[in-house]
């Protein structure tokens, strides 16, 4: 029997360890969410790891998928998706990685695309990288919804995504574009 999406998980599980291994113990991690594929695999490492780790997915308003299925108490279909994180913004949730999702994230936030933009440019002035909107979901979400969650916490955020060319880069992030 083939599982969509579990296969995935598998290997996003490997990152997540890996991650782990790398920082140490750590009392929360962020982590973004589109399909859930990577959310799953990451949430299913640290709490294997580092059980008492939180894990809190991000997702843009504009796509909102897991949030419906969690929601719904089953994976849903969106009719719309609206977001500049287009690589979280898959039709649908499936229901593997819906259902370890459900099961491990402790938390689960939206951000605006705004906050998006924001944090694609923060990123870029104090790492020096020029990542897409779905990489910058997760400071977006520590220095908005989870602000207060995470204050004064070890916090890990798993940067996932710089697939971007200069041109959308600049008309995302630069300060005169929003």
């Amino acid at each position: 029997v083939v599982i969509r999406g579990r296969n995935v998980t598998l290997g996003t599980a490997t990152a997540g360890l890996e991650f782990l291994e790398q920082v140490g113990p750590i009392d929360a991690l962020i982590v973004a969410v589109g399909g859930g594929g990577l959310a799953s695999g990451i949430a299913t490492a640290a709490k294997l790891k580092q059980p008492a780790c939180k894990v809190y997915g991000v997702e843009p308003s504009g796509a909102a998928g897991m949030q419906a299925s969690f929601i719904a108490g089953a994976p849903q279909k969106l009719d719309k998706v609206e977001t500049v994180a287009d690589s979280l913004a898959p039709p649908l949730t499936l229901p593997y990685s819906f259902g370890i999702c459900r099961k491990l994230l402790d938390g689960l936030v939206t951000v605006e695309d705004e906050d998006l933009r924001n944090s694609m440019g923060m990123i870029f002035r104090e790492l020096k990288l020029a990542v897409e909107p779905a990489c910058a979901a997760v400071l977006a979400a520590m220095i908005g919804p989870l602000k207060e969650v995470v204050a004064g916490k070890r916090i890990g955020l798993f940067f996932c995504g710089s697939n971007i060319d200069l041109e959308t880069f600049y008309r995302y992030a630069s300060p005169h574009s929003h």
